[in-house]
């Protein structure tokens, strides 16, 4: 609004205010009912653009239409311009994706970039629109990675399984089992409700190793009796009647170890209840099938006159010689008992004790930080900063980021008292270097700009968690302002310990204000009163 134009023209603020109100108006007109036609009624009392909002009449003085374009200036803006966003030092828009719990992340960003695709054909020329940040991108190059182990797993445990059994026809009755149990795994996901993640995928991979034991044994088995002088139909029997009791055995034992750790709670038993149960359902339908499946595929496919000869025969020769070596040993060690007993207690004592100093060497995590290629940065200006003095620590910041060799882009979104920013770096097959070995000197350099307070912290690898390494929550009784007392001291002890590169409170209460006192008689001899002087 213009205060001169205004005065010339005796217009208040609250006489804009009210005309504004008036006249932008959203109706429901309603619709007419005659005997034989009813039609519904919309009416236009509402204003959509700035040459609307110019012509708006304010009051009319003897005969003149006063306007609101009369006495402001109309133009199309922001609602607020206390932030600003910038993009690789240009400005920008910026626009948060929220996925919803229940939502599939890496299915919402590609819808997201597919709409990302039509919206970049419908923008202005000059003006282009990208995806600053995309968590799932990290997600998506895990998996593959995953995918990609599991095949280099499925292919070595075949290999492995065919050098030391010495025949095809005894490898196809294992590697079948492998894709069997993979398949009834992931029926039993489709039961529990579990989806394929990171988590579910590592269960799957490990379980490659777990699933084809059985079918190993039972081959060996079945095919130890072929060699005795049994048909093949008797020797799947037999051999499958004799481990039926070992093989349940050994899948209870391992489903057991595995299935405890789905029942823990708290942020642990979210994250592994489904590897857990993935991987004890692998085990479990592994054991069907070696009871099942690979007896009547190893009466089919096993030769008797089979003879061990070339390498599977050089492998079975040497470990003859082991077991031989091993018996000889394990017979004198079962000789002299006390002295087993002792070196027992001794290494138990020993992994006891390795256990309760364990922390002394080693640092606790719940999971390791992983290289995400994106470091944030989270500033704090003082309290009574203005948002252009802030833009200018902020660009510092991005000078920061832009420095960095291995940077893509790099992104603000700046506050009068705050800011939050990030560089996300090139991929990883375009870098050596990796992020972490990136944020000393992150941290280095930013901490060289005065005036402000900001960390650079890495992304989390779990949802949910905290990007700072320790947070601390005050809960009292007390009034507020005692409770920021104590936070503010427990703030000093942390940067005085020497040992926190960063600290911050999260409640403000140190904006500076001033109040302003009206003299009410001279508001009353201008003819004004409260509400027209508070508008």
């Amino acid at each position: 609004m213009k205060p001169d134009r205004m005065a010339a023209l005796n217009v208040s603020p609250a006489q804009v205010r009210s005309a504004l109100a008036r006249n932008n108006y959203l109706s429901a007109v309603g619709s007419t009912k005659g005997s034989l036609l009813q039609v519904n009624l919309t009416a236009n009392t509402d204003l959509h653009t700035a040459e609307d909002f110019k012509k708006l009449v304010i009051r009319q003085e003897k005969g003149t239409l006063i306007r609101l374009g009369d006495v402001a200036d109309v133009v199309l803006g922001a609602e607020d311009y206390n932030a600003e966003v910038r993009f690789s030092g240009q400005k920008a828009v910026f626009m948060g994706i929220w996925v919803l719990p229940n939502a599939n992340s890496v299915d919402v960003i590609k819808r997201v970039r597919a709409e990302m695709e039509q919206i970049k054909k419908e923008l202005p020329t000059g003006m282009t629109g990208e995806i600053a940040y995309d968590a799932t991108q990290y997600i998506n190059d895990a998996i593959h990675e995953v995918v990609k182990t599991l095949i280099d797993t499925l292919l070595i445990v075949m290999l492995v399984i065919f050098l030391f059994l010495g025949s095809v026809r005894s490898v196809i009755v294992p590697v079948v089992a492998i894709p069997i149990s993979l398949i009834g795994t992931l029926f039993l996901m489709q039961v529990f409700g579990f989806t394929l993640n990171l988590l579910t995928l590592l269960a799957i991979v490990l379980s490659v190793g777990l699933v084809v034991d059985d079918a190993i044994v039972v081959v060996e088995n079945v095919e130890r009796h072929m060699r005795e002088g049994m048909s093949r139909m008797n020797a799947a029997l037999v051999g499958a009647r004799e481990l039926i009791g070992p093989i349940i055995a050994m899948t209870i034992t391992l489903a057991a170890v595995y299935t405890p750790i789905a029942l823990q709670g708290g942020l642990t038993g979210a994250l592994f209840r489904e590897f857990a149960l993935t991987l004890a359902g692998a085990v479990a339908i592994s054991g069907v099938v070696a009871l099942v499946l690979s007896p009547v595929m190893s009466a089919h496919l096993l030769r008797p006159e089979y003879s061990e000869k070339g390498f599977s025969g050089l492998v079975s020769r040497a470990f003859d010689r082991f077991r031989d070596w091993y018996g000889r040993h394990l017979d004198r060690t079962l000789a002299a008992r006390p002295a087993v007993y002792t070196v027992w207690i001794g290494l138990s004592l020993l992994a006891a004790l390795m256990f309760w100093l364990l922390p002394t060497f080693a640092t606790k995590e719940l999971a390791p930080v992983e290289d995400q290629g994106v470091i944030f940065g989270i500033m704090t200006a003082p309290a009574n900063a203005t948002i252009d003095d802030t833009i200018r620590y902020a660009d510092a910041a991005n000078n920061v980021f832009q420095s960095i060799p291995d940077t893509r882009f790099t992104f603000q979104i700046t506050f009068p008292d705050q800011g939050f920013g990030g560089m996300v770096l090139k991929p990883w097959g375009t870098r050596k270097t990796p992020t972490k070995q990136y944020l000393p000197l992150v941290l280095q350099k930013l901490g060289a700009i005065p005036g402000i307070q900001m960390f650079a912290t890495m992304p989390s690898a779990l949802p949910g968690s905290d990007n700072f390494p320790v947070s601390f929550v005050i809960c009292s009784t007390a009034d507020q302002e005692r409770i920021l007392e104590f936070a503010r001291q427990l703030y000093a002890k942390a940067m005085q310990a020497g040992v926190f590169r960063f600290a911050d409170i999260d409640t403000k209460i140190d904006q500076p204000q001033a109040e302003i006192v009206f003299d009410h008689e001279k508001v009353g001899s201008l003819g004004l009163d409260m509400q027209q002087v508070g508008a």
